[in-house]
């Protein structure tokens, strides 16, 4: 199920001083500060990269660009859409910034608030570029994961892959190795789909490293065969970036038993929600998670910069969309 947009303004990992300073110390992405923790001047991206190979548009940019928020957060900051003042403030910020750019981009907004944003200072072109996926714990397709009476063909191939050995390991302080492993799994599947690799080592220490970062794996004959750094805040746990061996997938299940394991950790540990990022549409939608729109506003650095820009945008847009299934 894919929602337009969602009503719940509390701030998410992605807000909080923890990510933006870990995430600060990436090595993945060409960007440089601007003195303000929200701004990044953009001059490369993998993730927008990705973006532009999935379109076959060729480049959007030729000059760098300005971010609130990043490509690799989860969600943008929708929590300020209700500040009115608070936009008007970074808004005023930003605009000292622009000469020299593309201009501005306010990333990954749920479409409520990037409206609300909208509101408060009308954007020049406003696209999705993403969903970002979630399960309500106790909900679901199985309501109760330990309702053993239930058979579905999630916990039918969660069952087999048990029953074939496979563990759940969680880890706040993972060997370096096991960091290696984790990176390699995740540049691993974005190669899979013909992106350029998206994350470092760097990254993956510090986002791990946050209070309540973890390293999650699914171990199979003491092999890892799935791997993801994730975040436990609020009552939410963020699977935010991982991959598997593909090379298993005929006689076990791990991404599948690793969902299904974290859903019954939720019911012990009272999560509320178990986030799962972007990507992977067509997957997460049929084990019945819900899509939230990501909705991204982009504002020129000069009205001439209206026309270059503005069509490339829409046209990835509507390409992103037929390619996600939205």
């Amino acid at each position: 199920m894919t929602m337009p947009y969602i009503t719940d303004r509390s701030r998410t990992v992605f807000d909080t001083d923890a990510w933006l300073a870990a995430w600060d110390g990436n090595t993945v992405e060409r960007r440089e500060p601007t003195g303000h923790p929200l701004l990044q001047r953009l001059e490369y991206s993998p993730f927008w990269h990705g973006y532009e190979l999935d379109t076959d548009l060729g480049r959007i940019w030729d000059r760098p660009v300005l971010t609130v928020s990043s490509l690799y957060a989860g969600y943008g900051p929708a929590y300020l859409a209700g500040r009115p003042e608070d936009v008007e403030r970074l808004m005023d910020h930003a605009s000292g910034l622009l000469p020299g750019t593309c201009g501005l981009l306010v990333l990954n907004l749920p479409l409520e608030a990037a409206l609300e944003w909208a509101t408060v200072a009308q954007p020049d072109g406003m696209i999705r570029l993403d969903h970002a996926y979630h399960r309500v714990i106790g909900t679901g397709p199985e309501p109760d994961l330990r309702d053993v009476h239930k058979r579905t063909e999630f916990r039918r191939r969660w069952r087999r892959s048990a029953e074939k050995g496979l563990r759940l390991v969680m880890e706040s302080d993972p060997a370096p190795e096991r960091v290696e492993e984790v990176v390699e799994l995740a540049n691993g599947s974005a190669e899979r789909h013909d992106w350029p690799v998206l994350y470092d080592r760097a990254g993956f220490l510090a986002v791990a490293g946050m209070p309540g970062g973890r390293l999650v794996r699914a171990e199979w004959d003491g092999r890892t065969v799935a791997a993801f750094v994730g975040m436990e805040h609020d009552r939410r746990f963020y699977l935010w970036a991982g991959g598997m061996d593909h090379t298993v997938v005929q006689e076990v299940s791990p991404y599948l038993f690793t969902l299904y394991e974290l859903l019954r950790l939720g019911l012990e540990r009272g999560w509320d929600r178990l986030e799962l990022g972007k990507g992977n549409d067509a997957f997460k939608r049929r084990y019945g998670f819900t899509g939230v729109e990501l909705w991204s506003l982009w504002y020129a650095a000069d009205p001439s910069d209206v026309p270059a820009y503005r069509p490339k945008l829409a046209a990835l847009h509507r390409r992103l969309g037929a390619a996600q299934g939205a």
